[in-house]
């Protein structure tokens, strides 16, 4: 029989009360908890100027209410930024209380309550954090070498950050989600200037961060990717959008085998974040599931083998639902779960 498969959430949750939020996520039973983003609560909290406060040469834009690029004090900006860097200076990349409630209530809340035995953080991937601000003419930071390696340091850091406050509460265990949309639409024609090189390069420094500080690197894309090049990131845990596209994991069995070799594992997105939950029950999911599980079967993968190696969440945040529907999302993964178990 294979290990009981884990649950977890991707990040997001529809609540504006941050201790609201933090209650459903501990009481909602993942078995790996996380810390929730509230982008309903303020536009900081959205999921790329949740990172962007402390980045260099960004500015606040109201009107916008977003974040938008601006170089005109660029090497000066870059200077006080890689001086704080390399004397691993805090102050900088951490979040602010405003941009991040979630994640200070959920630790006070760890104060006072049994510590779950895994804890997941997050933060945006690198390369939809760098595609997505930009100045006003459109370039954007990914198209500044110097601007990007700095985001990528930025995000690293966060993680890392996360990483020593989530150990401190006692847990035995951490992962940390880099969650990356923009790979979804990877090689398309609006993303056609982003080459492989730089997105291995790019993730494999995030996840080397996260793996230095003691925790599992893992990547949330929500939709269909490149999975062969995602599995040669570094990353140890690959979480997707299965309920649309499960089967597609079987066009990369080769490189699914040596992942499972290296230690990596599959976070399969089975639950839908979308209206389609309320047509859903435990029982077509698992029929879904195991479609997936099926055409890998027939490629070589043995059921067991896949399931030993796997874990099942929400196909994305469920940020953009209501709390009913993102009550259903979390009791569907936990009777989901049994069905496998």
């Amino acid at each position: 029989m294979p290990n009981k498969l884990k649950t977890t959430g991707i990040g997001s949750l529809p609540f504006t009360d941050p201790n609201a939020a933090v209650r459903f996520v501990l009481e909602s039973g993942p078995d790996i908890a996380f810390w929730p983003q509230l982008p309903r609560r303020t536009a900081a909290e959205k999921m790329i100027p949740q990172y962007a406060e402390y980045m260099p040469c960004v500015r606040w834009d109201e009107t916008k209410k977003d974040f938008v690029l601006d170089i005109s004090d660029k090497y000066a900006e870059l200077e006080e930024f890689y001086g704080k860097y390399l004397a691993e200076d805090s102050s900088g990349f951490e979040f602010s209380e405003n941009s991040a409630a979630g994640f200070y209530a959920f630790i006070k809340a760890l104060e006072t309550r049994e510590v779950p035995p895994s804890l997941k953080g997050q933060i945006t991937g690198p390369v939809t954090f760098t595609t997505g601000i930009s100045d006003p003419e459109g370039r954007t930071i990914y198209s500044d070498p110097e601007l990007r390696d700095a985001a990528v340091k930025l995000l690293a850091r966060n993680a890392c950050m996360q990483v020593d406050c989530l150990k401190k509460t006692g847990t035995g265990d951490v992962v940390i989600f880099a969650d990356e949309p923009v790979l979804s639409a990877y090689g398309s024609s609006a993303y056609v200037g982003i080459s492989e090189e730089d997105v291995i390069g790019m993730l494999s420094e995030v996840f080397s961060a996260i793996s230095k500080a003691g925790a599992t690197p893992g990547m949330h894309v929500c939709g269909n990717s490149d999975w062969g090049m995602a599995m040669r990131s570094g990353v140890k845990m690959l979480n997707f959008d299965a309920y649309q596209y499960g089967k597609t994991m079987s066009l990369y069995t080769e490189e699914l085998k040596h992942f499972f070799d290296s230690g990596g594992r599959i976070a399969w997105g089975i639950v839908p974040t979308t209206d389609a939950v309320e047509s859903e029950t435990a029982s077509s999911l698992a029929t879904k599931l195991n479609e997936a599980l099926e055409a890998l079967k027939e490629k070589g993968l043995e059921r067991n083998t896949v399931l030993e190696r796997s874990l099942i969440t929400p196909s994305c945040g469920a940020g953009g639902l209501n709390q009913k529907l993102t009550e259903k999302v979390f009791s569907l993964l936990k009777e989901l779960k049994n069905c496998f178990n």
